[in-house]
Protein backbone atom coordinates (compact mmCIF):
# COMPACT_ATOMS: atom_id res chain seq x y z
CA UNK A 1 0.00 0.00 0.00
CA UNK A 2 0.92 3.79 -1.26
CA UNK A 3 1.65 5.66 1.79
CA UNK A 4 -0.88 8.43 2.10
CA UNK A 5 0.72 11.90 -0.09
CA UNK A 6 0.08 15.49 0.65
CA UNK A 7 -2.53 15.50 -2.53
CA UNK A 8 -4.44 12.97 -0.93
CA UNK A 9 -4.52 14.64 2.26
CA UNK A 10 -6.05 17.72 0.26
CA UNK A 11 -8.80 15.48 -1.08
CA UNK A 12 -9.38 14.14 1.93
CA UNK A 13 -10.03 17.39 3.93
CA UNK A 14 -11.79 19.27 0.66
CA UNK A 15 -15.19 18.09 2.64
CA UNK A 16 -14.06 20.86 5.56
CA UNK A 17 -14.38 23.79 2.39
CA UNK A 18 -17.36 22.28 0.63
CA UNK A 19 -19.18 22.06 4.03
CA UNK A 20 -19.05 25.54 5.16
CA UNK A 21 -19.47 26.85 1.61
CA UNK A 22 -23.44 26.13 1.47
CA UNK A 23 -25.98 28.22 0.39
CA UNK A 24 -25.79 30.57 3.62
CA UNK A 25 -22.42 31.28 3.25
CA UNK A 26 -23.64 32.85 -0.48
CA UNK A 27 -26.37 34.01 1.01
CA UNK A 28 -24.41 35.75 3.44
CA UNK A 29 -21.07 37.08 0.88
CA UNK A 30 -23.44 37.94 -1.35
CA UNK A 31 -25.06 40.50 0.90
CA UNK A 32 -22.30 41.31 2.44
CA UNK A 33 -20.86 42.84 -0.90
CA UNK A 34 -24.38 44.09 -2.59
CA UNK A 35 -24.38 46.12 0.77
CA UNK A 36 -20.72 47.06 1.38
CA UNK A 37 -18.65 46.58 -1.56
CA UNK A 38 -14.96 44.97 -1.10
CA UNK A 39 -15.36 46.45 3.27
CA UNK A 40 -15.97 43.29 5.01
CA UNK A 41 -13.12 41.38 2.89
CA UNK A 42 -11.32 41.19 6.05
CA UNK A 43 -14.44 39.24 7.90
CA UNK A 44 -13.95 36.46 5.27
CA UNK A 45 -10.12 36.75 5.75
CA UNK A 46 -10.98 36.59 9.75
CA UNK A 47 -13.40 33.41 8.84
CA UNK A 48 -11.34 31.53 6.82
CA UNK A 49 -8.23 31.77 9.70
CA UNK A 50 -10.48 30.67 12.09
CA UNK A 51 -12.17 27.59 10.95
CA UNK A 52 -8.44 26.90 9.89
CA UNK A 53 -7.41 27.40 13.69
CA UNK A 54 -10.58 25.55 15.12
CA UNK A 55 -9.86 22.54 12.69
CA UNK A 56 -6.43 22.18 13.25
CA UNK A 57 -6.92 22.08 17.20
CA UNK A 58 -9.44 19.62 17.27
CA UNK A 59 -7.88 17.47 14.70
CA UNK A 60 -4.42 17.84 16.66
CA UNK A 61 -6.30 16.56 20.04
CA UNK A 62 -7.31 13.44 17.92
CA UNK A 63 -4.38 12.86 16.39
CA UNK A 64 -1.80 13.36 19.35
CA UNK A 65 -3.94 11.64 21.79
CA UNK A 66 -5.67 8.44 19.87
CA UNK A 67 -8.90 9.49 21.14
CA UNK A 68 -11.91 11.11 19.20
CA UNK A 69 -13.31 13.72 20.92
CA UNK A 70 -15.55 12.29 22.79
CA UNK A 71 -12.84 10.07 24.45
CA UNK A 72 -10.61 13.24 24.74
CA UNK A 73 -13.43 14.66 26.63
CA UNK A 74 -14.03 11.83 29.04
CA UNK A 75 -10.31 11.40 30.03
CA UNK A 76 -10.08 15.62 30.34
CA UNK A 77 -13.56 16.10 32.52
CA UNK A 78 -14.09 12.36 33.44
CA UNK A 79 -16.40 9.89 32.69
CA UNK A 80 -19.40 11.77 33.69
CA UNK A 81 -19.17 15.35 32.68
CA UNK A 82 -17.37 14.95 29.75
CA UNK A 83 -19.95 12.35 28.06
CA UNK A 84 -22.62 14.72 29.30
CA UNK A 85 -20.85 18.01 27.81
CA UNK A 86 -20.29 15.48 24.45
CA UNK A 87 -24.23 14.48 24.51
CA UNK A 88 -25.34 18.37 24.95
CA UNK A 89 -22.64 19.77 22.30
CA UNK A 90 -22.98 16.61 19.77
CA UNK A 91 -26.67 16.32 19.92
CA UNK A 92 -27.65 20.00 19.44
CA UNK A 93 -25.07 20.01 16.92
CA UNK A 94 -26.50 16.83 15.12
CA UNK A 95 -29.79 18.82 15.47
CA UNK A 96 -28.63 22.08 13.28
CA UNK A 97 -26.98 19.36 10.87
CA UNK A 98 -30.96 18.65 9.89
CA UNK A 99 -31.40 22.83 10.33
CA UNK A 100 -28.61 23.39 7.34
CA UNK A 101 -29.79 20.11 5.63
CA UNK A 102 -33.01 22.24 4.47
CA UNK A 103 -31.36 25.37 3.50
CA UNK A 104 -28.88 23.12 1.28
CA UNK A 105 -31.55 20.82 -0.98
CA UNK A 106 -33.51 24.17 -1.62
CA UNK A 107 -30.08 26.31 -2.14
CA UNK A 108 -29.33 23.11 -4.47
CA UNK A 109 -32.95 23.19 -6.21
CA UNK A 110 -32.65 26.96 -6.20
CA UNK A 111 -29.43 26.40 -8.29
CA UNK A 112 -31.42 23.86 -10.69
CA UNK A 113 -34.00 25.91 -11.06
CA UNK A 114 -31.69 28.39 -12.92
CA UNK A 115 -30.48 25.96 -15.40
CA UNK A 116 -33.39 24.28 -16.21
CA UNK A 117 -37.21 24.39 -16.14
CA UNK A 118 -37.84 21.36 -14.72
CA UNK A 119 -40.46 21.48 -11.88
CA UNK A 120 -39.36 21.86 -8.37
CA UNK A 121 -40.10 19.01 -6.55
CA UNK A 122 -38.84 16.79 -9.45
CA UNK A 123 -35.50 18.46 -8.88
CA UNK A 124 -35.93 18.28 -5.11
CA UNK A 125 -36.15 14.22 -5.28
CA UNK A 126 -33.19 14.18 -7.72
CA UNK A 127 -31.04 15.98 -5.44
CA UNK A 128 -32.43 13.88 -2.32
CA UNK A 129 -31.98 10.63 -4.27
CA UNK A 130 -28.05 11.44 -5.60
CA UNK A 131 -27.47 12.28 -2.19
CA UNK A 132 -29.24 9.09 -0.90
CA UNK A 133 -26.72 7.56 -3.04
CA UNK A 134 -23.53 8.77 -2.37
CA UNK A 135 -24.10 8.70 1.68
CA UNK A 136 -25.42 4.60 0.80
CA UNK A 137 -22.26 3.96 -0.63
CA UNK A 138 -20.35 4.36 2.55
CA UNK A 139 -16.98 5.33 0.66
CA UNK A 140 -15.20 7.94 2.41
CA UNK A 141 -12.84 8.67 -0.95
CA UNK A 142 -15.62 8.30 -2.97
CA UNK A 143 -17.13 11.30 -0.88
CA UNK A 144 -14.09 13.35 -0.64
CA UNK A 145 -13.36 13.15 -4.81
CA UNK A 146 -16.98 14.33 -4.82
CA UNK A 147 -16.44 16.67 -2.86
CA UNK A 148 -13.31 18.18 -4.70
CA UNK A 149 -14.88 18.09 -7.69
CA UNK A 150 -17.64 20.43 -6.69
CA UNK A 151 -15.41 22.46 -4.88
CA UNK A 152 -13.43 23.09 -8.24
CA UNK A 153 -16.64 23.71 -9.61
CA UNK A 154 -17.94 26.29 -7.66
CA UNK A 155 -14.37 28.26 -7.66
CA UNK A 156 -14.77 28.35 -11.53
CA UNK A 157 -18.61 29.57 -11.58
CA UNK A 158 -17.30 31.64 -8.56
CA UNK A 159 -14.05 33.56 -10.21
CA UNK A 160 -15.85 34.08 -13.38
CA UNK A 161 -18.21 36.58 -11.73
CA UNK A 162 -15.56 37.72 -9.40
CA UNK A 163 -13.37 38.36 -12.59
CA UNK A 164 -15.79 40.59 -14.19
CA UNK A 165 -16.28 43.12 -11.56
CA UNK A 166 -14.18 46.10 -11.97
CA UNK A 167 -11.82 45.93 -9.37
CA UNK A 168 -7.66 45.93 -8.72
CA UNK A 169 -5.73 43.25 -6.85
CA UNK A 170 -4.79 46.37 -4.91
CA UNK A 171 -8.09 47.24 -3.74
CA UNK A 172 -8.79 43.56 -2.85
CA UNK A 173 -5.76 42.82 -0.97
CA UNK A 174 -6.16 46.06 1.13
CA UNK A 175 -10.03 45.49 1.88
CA UNK A 176 -8.85 41.79 3.36
CA UNK A 177 -5.92 43.19 6.13
CA UNK A 178 -7.40 46.43 6.71
CA UNK A 179 -10.70 46.07 8.52
CA UNK A 180 -13.26 48.51 8.12
CA UNK A 181 -16.98 48.88 9.75
CA UNK A 182 -19.36 50.72 7.80
CA UNK A 183 -22.44 51.83 9.71
CA UNK A 184 -25.10 48.89 10.16
CA UNK A 185 -22.40 46.28 9.18
CA UNK A 186 -21.89 44.69 12.55
CA UNK A 187 -24.48 41.94 11.91
CA UNK A 188 -22.81 41.26 8.59
CA UNK A 189 -19.63 40.46 9.77
CA UNK A 190 -20.78 38.26 12.69
CA UNK A 191 -22.33 36.17 9.87
CA UNK A 192 -19.33 36.00 7.61
CA UNK A 193 -17.18 34.67 10.55
CA UNK A 194 -20.04 32.61 11.71
CA UNK A 195 -21.49 31.08 8.10
CA UNK A 196 -17.21 29.68 7.42
CA UNK A 197 -16.86 28.60 11.53
CA UNK A 198 -19.50 25.58 11.05
CA UNK A 199 -20.06 23.82 14.29
CA UNK A 200 -20.93 20.14 12.61
CA UNK A 201 -17.35 21.33 10.46
CA UNK A 202 -15.38 20.80 13.60
CA UNK A 203 -16.64 17.04 14.28
CA UNK A 204 -16.16 16.18 10.91
CA UNK A 205 -12.47 17.51 10.68
CA UNK A 206 -11.80 15.51 13.84
CA UNK A 207 -13.48 12.66 12.49
CA UNK A 208 -11.28 12.02 9.23
CA UNK A 209 -8.34 12.93 10.92
CA UNK A 210 -8.01 9.94 12.93
CA UNK A 211 -4.56 7.78 12.13
CA UNK A 212 -3.12 10.76 9.73
CA UNK A 213 -0.12 12.35 10.93
CA UNK A 214 -0.18 15.74 12.00
CA UNK A 215 2.31 17.05 8.77
CA UNK A 216 -0.21 16.05 6.74
CA UNK A 217 -2.99 16.90 8.31
CA UNK A 218 -2.13 20.63 8.09
CA UNK A 219 -1.15 20.15 4.67
CA UNK A 220 -4.42 19.08 3.75
CA UNK A 221 -6.30 21.61 6.34
CA UNK A 222 -4.76 24.66 4.94
CA UNK A 223 -4.98 23.94 0.98
CA UNK A 224 -8.51 23.18 1.15
CA UNK A 225 -9.23 25.73 3.95
CA UNK A 226 -7.80 28.77 2.14
CA UNK A 227 -9.46 27.61 -0.99
CA UNK A 228 -12.70 27.74 0.20
CA UNK A 229 -11.91 31.44 1.71
CA UNK A 230 -11.14 32.30 -1.94
CA UNK A 231 -14.28 30.40 -2.74
CA UNK A 232 -16.46 32.85 -0.43
CA UNK A 233 -14.06 36.31 -1.16
CA UNK A 234 -15.05 35.51 -4.75
CA UNK A 235 -19.20 35.57 -3.59
CA UNK A 236 -18.64 38.61 -1.57
CA UNK A 237 -17.02 40.20 -4.68
CA UNK A 238 -19.33 38.87 -7.69
CA UNK A 239 -22.01 40.42 -4.93
CA UNK A 240 -21.02 43.58 -5.04
CA UNK A 241 -22.30 43.75 -8.88
CA UNK A 242 -26.16 44.19 -7.70
CA UNK A 243 -27.49 47.30 -5.23
CA UNK A 244 -29.56 44.71 -3.43
CA UNK A 245 -30.22 41.04 -2.90
CA UNK A 246 -33.89 39.67 -1.83
CA UNK A 247 -34.12 36.57 -4.25
CA UNK A 248 -31.46 34.00 -6.16
CA UNK A 249 -34.44 34.51 -9.52
CA UNK A 250 -33.95 38.37 -9.14
CA UNK A 251 -29.73 37.99 -8.89
CA UNK A 252 -29.46 36.21 -11.69
CA UNK A 253 -31.56 38.30 -13.92
CA UNK A 254 -29.49 41.36 -12.36
CA UNK A 255 -25.84 39.42 -13.59
CA UNK A 256 -27.30 38.13 -16.91
CA UNK A 257 -27.98 41.87 -17.39
CA UNK A 258 -24.45 43.55 -16.52
CA UNK A 259 -22.78 40.25 -17.69
CA UNK A 260 -24.71 38.47 -20.19
CA UNK A 261 -25.50 34.66 -20.09
CA UNK A 262 -22.76 34.08 -18.41
CA UNK A 263 -23.71 35.79 -15.06
CA UNK A 264 -27.14 33.79 -14.70
CA UNK A 265 -25.25 30.72 -15.89
CA UNK A 266 -22.10 30.78 -13.09
CA UNK A 267 -24.32 31.42 -10.42
CA UNK A 268 -27.04 28.99 -10.81
CA UNK A 269 -23.76 26.63 -11.37
CA UNK A 270 -22.16 27.92 -7.95
CA UNK A 271 -25.57 27.71 -5.96
CA UNK A 272 -26.21 24.24 -6.77
CA UNK A 273 -22.52 22.85 -6.74
CA UNK A 274 -22.70 24.91 -3.19
CA UNK A 275 -26.12 22.84 -1.82
CA UNK A 276 -25.53 19.49 -3.23
CA UNK A 277 -22.07 19.25 -1.60
CA UNK A 278 -23.38 20.43 1.59
CA UNK A 279 -26.57 18.19 1.78
CA UNK A 280 -24.36 15.29 1.38
CA UNK A 281 -21.63 16.89 3.82
CA UNK A 282 -24.36 17.88 6.59
CA UNK A 283 -25.80 14.24 6.78
CA UNK A 284 -22.39 12.69 6.60
CA UNK A 285 -21.29 15.01 9.29
CA UNK A 286 -24.03 13.82 11.85
CA UNK A 287 -22.97 10.77 11.31
CA UNK A 288 -19.58 11.34 12.40
CA UNK A 289 -21.11 13.15 15.74
CA UNK A 290 -23.21 10.03 16.53
CA UNK A 291 -19.84 7.85 16.50
CA UNK A 292 -18.02 10.34 18.58
CA UNK A 293 -20.53 10.64 20.89
CA UNK A 294 -22.38 7.58 21.64
CA UNK A 295 -19.85 5.26 20.28
CA UNK A 296 -21.91 4.17 17.31
CA UNK A 297 -20.01 2.37 14.89
CA UNK A 298 -22.85 -0.10 13.45
CA UNK A 299 -23.76 1.11 10.05
CA UNK A 300 -27.28 0.58 10.30
CA UNK A 301 -27.44 2.81 13.25
CA UNK A 302 -25.26 5.55 11.64
CA UNK A 303 -27.24 5.21 8.43
CA UNK A 304 -30.38 5.64 9.94
CA UNK A 305 -28.74 9.16 11.73
CA UNK A 306 -27.81 10.46 8.24
CA UNK A 307 -30.65 9.36 6.71
CA UNK A 308 -32.99 11.34 9.25
CA UNK A 309 -31.14 14.53 8.72
CA UNK A 310 -31.54 13.76 4.65
CA UNK A 311 -35.10 13.36 5.21
CA UNK A 312 -35.81 16.48 6.91
CA UNK A 313 -34.26 18.45 4.33
CA UNK A 314 -36.12 16.63 1.92
CA UNK A 315 -39.52 17.28 3.17
CA UNK A 316 -38.66 20.79 3.82
CA UNK A 317 -37.59 21.24 -0.43
CA UNK A 318 -40.85 19.24 -1.26
CA UNK A 319 -42.84 21.41 0.53
CA UNK A 320 -42.08 24.20 -1.48
CA UNK A 321 -41.09 26.90 0.66
CA UNK A 322 -38.81 29.54 -0.08
CA UNK A 323 -35.10 29.29 0.00
CA UNK A 324 -33.87 32.53 1.44
CA UNK A 325 -36.27 32.51 4.58
CA UNK A 326 -34.94 29.03 5.37
CA UNK A 327 -31.14 29.56 4.64
CA UNK A 328 -31.57 32.92 6.80
CA UNK A 329 -33.61 31.02 9.33
CA UNK A 330 -30.71 28.30 9.65
CA UNK A 331 -27.88 30.97 9.70
CA UNK A 332 -29.13 31.81 12.82
CA UNK A 333 -28.18 28.26 14.55
CA UNK A 334 -24.98 28.33 13.78
CA UNK A 335 -23.51 29.97 16.26
CA UNK A 336 -25.48 28.43 19.42
CA UNK A 337 -23.24 25.17 20.56
CA UNK A 338 -20.15 26.83 19.07
CA UNK A 339 -18.87 28.44 22.21
CA UNK A 340 -19.23 25.95 24.35
CA UNK A 341 -17.32 23.61 21.61
CA UNK A 342 -14.73 26.19 21.28
CA UNK A 343 -13.90 26.68 25.39
CA UNK A 344 -14.14 22.67 25.49
CA UNK A 345 -11.39 22.34 22.71
CA UNK A 346 -9.12 25.06 24.37
CA UNK A 347 -9.53 23.18 27.47
CA UNK A 348 -8.50 20.04 26.02
CA UNK A 349 -5.85 20.90 23.74
CA UNK A 350 -4.13 22.37 27.20
CA UNK A 351 -4.48 18.90 29.09
CA UNK A 352 -1.22 16.96 29.70
CA UNK A 353 -3.08 14.14 30.33
CA UNK A 354 -4.46 14.33 26.80
CA UNK A 355 -1.90 15.57 24.66
CA UNK A 356 1.34 14.80 24.56
CA UNK A 357 3.95 17.92 25.17
CA UNK A 358 5.19 18.11 21.63
CA UNK A 359 1.75 18.65 20.23
CA UNK A 360 0.90 21.29 23.08
CA UNK A 361 0.05 24.71 22.15
CA UNK A 362 2.25 27.41 22.44
CA UNK A 363 1.87 31.20 23.65
CA UNK A 364 0.65 32.81 20.15
CA UNK A 365 -1.22 29.66 19.45
CA UNK A 366 -3.49 30.24 22.45
CA UNK A 367 -3.80 33.88 22.30
CA UNK A 368 -5.43 33.10 19.12
CA UNK A 369 -7.14 30.73 20.12
CA UNK A 370 -8.70 32.94 22.92
CA UNK A 371 -9.34 36.02 20.47
CA UNK A 372 -11.62 32.96 18.39
CA UNK A 373 -13.76 31.95 21.47
CA UNK A 374 -14.45 35.23 22.05
CA UNK A 375 -15.32 35.96 18.32
CA UNK A 376 -18.05 33.17 18.38
CA UNK A 377 -19.07 34.13 22.51
CA UNK A 378 -20.36 37.45 20.75
CA UNK A 379 -21.39 35.54 17.41
CA UNK A 380 -23.62 32.87 19.49
CA UNK A 381 -25.09 35.31 21.97
CA UNK A 382 -26.00 37.91 19.31
CA UNK A 383 -27.64 35.00 17.74
CA UNK A 384 -29.76 34.39 20.72
CA UNK A 385 -30.75 38.37 20.74
CA UNK A 386 -32.24 37.90 17.13
CA UNK A 387 -34.02 35.04 18.25
CA UNK A 388 -35.24 36.75 20.97
CA UNK A 389 -36.03 40.14 18.95
CA UNK A 390 -37.84 38.10 16.44
CA UNK A 391 -40.05 36.32 18.74
CA UNK A 392 -40.86 40.49 20.38
CA UNK A 393 -39.42 39.71 23.90
CA UNK A 394 -37.15 41.90 23.81
CA UNK A 395 -37.01 45.55 21.81
CA UNK A 396 -33.62 47.03 22.26
CA UNK A 397 -30.32 45.89 20.87
CA UNK A 398 -27.60 44.94 23.69
CA UNK A 399 -24.76 44.17 21.21
CA UNK A 400 -21.94 46.80 24.02
CA UNK A 401 -23.26 44.56 26.63
CA UNK A 402 -22.85 41.31 24.52
CA UNK A 403 -19.11 42.61 23.77
CA UNK A 404 -18.54 43.35 27.55
CA UNK A 405 -19.43 39.86 28.41
CA UNK A 406 -17.37 38.39 25.41
CA UNK A 407 -14.34 40.05 27.04
CA UNK A 408 -14.48 38.89 30.10
CA UNK A 409 -14.80 35.60 29.07
CA UNK A 410 -11.80 35.60 27.23
CA UNK A 411 -10.32 37.30 30.24
CA UNK A 412 -11.35 34.36 32.52
CA UNK A 413 -10.57 31.49 30.29
CA UNK A 414 -7.14 33.01 29.42
CA UNK A 415 -6.53 32.75 33.22
CA UNK A 416 -7.03 29.41 33.10
CA UNK A 417 -5.26 28.42 30.47
CA UNK A 418 -2.12 30.24 32.52
CA UNK A 419 -2.94 28.63 35.52
CA UNK A 420 -3.00 25.11 33.57
CA UNK A 421 -0.19 24.92 31.32
CA UNK A 422 2.05 25.82 34.95
CA UNK A 423 0.70 22.67 36.33
CA UNK A 424 3.47 19.74 36.56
Amino acid sequence: MRPPSKLSSVILYSVISAAFIGPGTITTAITAGATHQLQLLWAVALGTLGCLLLQETSARIVISSGLNLGQASQKCFGNTWGKTLMVLVGVTVMLGCAAYEAGNVLGAVSGLNLLTALDTRILTVLVAVVSFAVLWSNKRQVISWLMTALVGLMGIAFFALALQQPFSIQEVVRYTVVPAFPSGSALLILGLVGTTIVPYNIFLGSGISKGKTIPLMRVGLVVSVLIGGLITAAILIAGTSVQAFSSFPELAGSLHAKLGPVGSLALGVGLFAAGFSSSITAPYASSIIASVVFGWEDTRRLRLVWGSVLVIGFLFGISGIKPIPVILTVQALNGLMLPLLVALLIVVVNQRTVISAPHLPGLLYNFLLLLMLGSVVLIGMNQVEKALHSLNMISQSYFNVLVWCSGVLVVCMGGWVYWARKQV
